[in-house]
């Protein structure tokens, strides 16, 4: 726990609101920012912002095990956007959260612009201060590509948030990508006040030995 003094020396202004600290806790590190709060010296006071995991309009169980994979050069993670949807994050996850603690941003991901837009709307009418839009998330109704693969598709995604909302909008964009400054240019034309930089790089490790 810092004390006021040390405190104040950290607090910053993003995007129209105040942070405590610049620290951020990740989407997808803390859950729906409960987890932490059960560890013995640890406060949701200390950071500037708790980022929710990625939340969806309807729920998702998310990928089939093994989720996690060790490897020489590090950690592979498939989760596959697992969580309760937002009818359940908003009305039975939020009201157990302590805004007077910290900023709280929600994590946004959909399969369809649509649903983007829906999810973003359901947040707009909720506590939460900002939102986080996940577009490294496949268009099902386009082929399956990834929608922050491609400028127009990542705008499209940020316009339909955009249009539901006036909360501070963060894009957080995919490093899988020939051209990340023009997709990010795109974004910020569509209306994202900030990015989050960057999401998961693709991975993928081939066991010789087991075939």
């Amino acid at each position: 726990m810092l004390s006021p003094d040390e405190q104040s020396l950290l607090a910053i202004d993003f995007c129209g609101m105040s942070f405590a600290s610049p620290l951020v806790l990740l989407s997808g590190c803390v859950g729906f920012g409960e987890e932490y709060t059960r560890v013995r010296g640890f406060s949701n006071r200390d950071v500037g912002a708790v980022c929710l995991k990625g939340t969806t309009l309807e729920p998702r169980l998310g990928n089939r095990p093994h989720r996690v994979c060790e490897t020489p050069m590090g950690m592979l993670n498939a989760i596959g956007l697992q969580n309760p949807g937002t009818g359940v994050v908003i009305n039975e996850i939020l009201p157990g959260l302590d805004f007077s603690e910290t900023r709280f941003i929600a994590n946004l991901s959909g399969s369809t612009i649509e649903e983007y837009r829906e999810v973003a709307r359901q947040f707009d009418d909720s506590p939460i201060d900002a939102m986080e839009i996940n577009i490294s998330c496949p268009n099902v109704k386009e082929g399956g590509v990834v929608f922050g693969n491609d400028p127009e598709m990542s705008a499209r995604v940020v316009a339909a948030c955009r249009e539901v909302t006036d909360k501070p909008l963060i894009t957080k964009l995919s490093p899988n990508q020939t051209d990340i400054a023009a997709n990010a240019r795109r974004c910020i034309e569509a209306g994202t006040d900030a990015f989050a930089v960057i999401n998961t790089l693709m991975g993928m490790a081939v066991d010789i030995e087991s075939r």
